[in-house]
């Protein structure tokens, strides 16, 4: 599984870190800034996915802001995988999407009980891609009955929500000719003419799909009647979203499915390290934009909204501060 490693002294070597142990970590001196010897491994997502980019670039801000710090990013499948690792000690920090990690909290669909996992943050907001060649004839999710679809990979958000689509949409699994790849594999795949169409849930732009809109003529298909149903069986986790023309070079606004995310820690995260990885999040927004240009970042006003997640101490100790 590829992985990048950063620290204060070592930036981009890449290796292999356990994860913190957190109840050793020592408390913060008169400089917030200074921790005692942490190892953080942060799970991100797909390649091409603006959870691998932020977490990347994240991973690297923390390493220069935070003394005594190293991190690693790792990448997955992204949501499910995600708060499965940080939940056994796989991972300190994980993305997920708000769907998949309030079925996490309730021990519902992929997980079969309740995971120990607290938000850090609510992040930015993601937007449900369904993908198409230009010259498809696919306009509507009932249409994509008897044909080949990414559905995302098998332990990612993706899957969770595009399976949901399907179904208020009244098609099942034995509906469609189901992939199980990658991001990558799907944007291939499409341009090569071995699917139809592929699903991916992620914020904008998406780098993997921007690349394949540079290659090869594509549409997003309109999923606004998708919204209401989605809300009314799996709650306010989905919302109405659009994504811009500008996006993908498109013909016009599409509107789509929008899910929140969020930053997963366990509950055994020192509060020290919480409010420090915070602090970095939101006060090195510029750092991190240098490293990663125009990746979506978390806005302070919604970053507590993380229900039914609770936030994690060290985290609402750093938003009370802030007001």
């Amino acid at each position: 599984m590829p992985s990048l490693v950063v620290s204060r002294r070592r930036l981009l070597v890449t290796g292999l870190v356990a994860p913190a142990a957190w109840s050793l970590a020592g408390c913060l001196g008169d400089d917030w800034s200074d921790l005692a010897d942490v190892d953080l491994t942060l799970a991100t997502g797909n390649p091409g996915g603006v959870f691998m980019r932020y977490g990347e670039a994240l991973a690297t801000v923390l390493a220069r802001r935070l003394d005594g710090l190293s991190a690693r990013t790792i990448a997955t499948d992204a949501s499910v995988e995600n708060l499965r690792l940080v939940a056994e000690g796989g991972a300190d920090l994980g993305f997920s999407l708000g769907d998949t990690a309030s079925d996490a909290s309730r021990g519902n669909g992929s997980f079969a009980e309740p995971l120990d996992v607290q938000a850090l943050t609510r992040s930015y907001d993601s937007f449900v891609h369904l993908v198409v060649r230009a010259d498809s004839r696919i306009t509507a999710v009932k249409q994509l009955a008897g044909r080949r679809v990414g559905l995302g990979a098998l332990s990612s958000g993706t899957r969770v929500t595009a399976e949901r689509i399907l179904g208020r949409n009244g098609l099942g699994l034995d509906d469609v000719s189901a992939s199980g790849q990658s991001l990558q594999d799907d944007t291939a795949a499409l341009e090569a003419g071995d699917l139809d169409a592929f699903f991916f849930v992620s914020g904008l732009p998406n780098e993997a799909v921007l690349d394949l809109s540079r290659r090869t003529t594509i549409r997003l298909v309109d999923l606004s009647e998708s919204v209401d149903p989605m809300a009314e069986t799996y709650g306010p986790e989905y919302v109405d979203g659009l994504v811009p023309a500008s996006t993908y070079d498109l013909p016009d606004v599409v509107p789509t499915v929008s899910v929140k995310n969020y930053l997963v820690v366990s509950s055994g995260m020192s509060d020290d390290v919480a409010y420090a990885v915070c602090r970095v999040i939101f006060e090195a927004q510029d750092a991190i934009d240098r490293i990663a240009p125009g990746v979506p970042q978390p806005n302070l006003n919604a970053a507590i909204f993380t229900s039914p997640l609770d936030l994690h101490p060290g985290a609402l100790r750093y938003f009370r501060e802030r007001g």
